[in-house]
């Protein structure tokens, strides 16, 4: 199946470790409401779409463990669903993530590369 691919760079999320050290669910839920406003402002760079299905594949650089880009995985996919990108982030919509440290990129940064299946530019 034919994809369109694009692409967003994000900042560095906030650690697992530090969101589950028994923080409250206000300070946890802060985390990650800042982080998805960094994901709308990237959005907002490009044309809008619709797609319906997804796969990302994200390239970092930072301290962090290589486990903590989940969470860009998850706060973005929540992004692009409540944003109407996408209809849901269950299997049948978002299959496939993959992350890897490259030590090219800008320190503290995240490429997300976003494979859309059925991409439509909305008008």
């Amino acid at each position: 199946m034919e994809y369109k691919e694009v692409k967003l760079t994000l900042p560095k999320p906030p650690s697992l470790n530090k969101i589950y050290a028994g923080k409250h669910w206000a300070v946890r839920k802060k985390y990650k409401d800042d982080y998805k406003k960094e994901c709308k402002k990237e959005l907002a760079k490009i044309d809008r779409f619709t797609t319906e299905r997804i796969n990302f594949s994200i390239s970092y650089h930072s301290r962090l463990d290589i486990d903590n880009g989940i969470l860009v995985s998850k706060f973005l996919a929540d992004t692009l669903v409540e944003e109407g990108y996408i209809e849901d982030d269950r299997p049948k919509y978002y299959d496939y993530v993959d992350i890897c440290f490259d030590k090219e990129l800008p320190k503290n940064t995240y490429v997300v590369v976003i494979k859309c299946f059925g991409y439509k530019k909305e008008e």
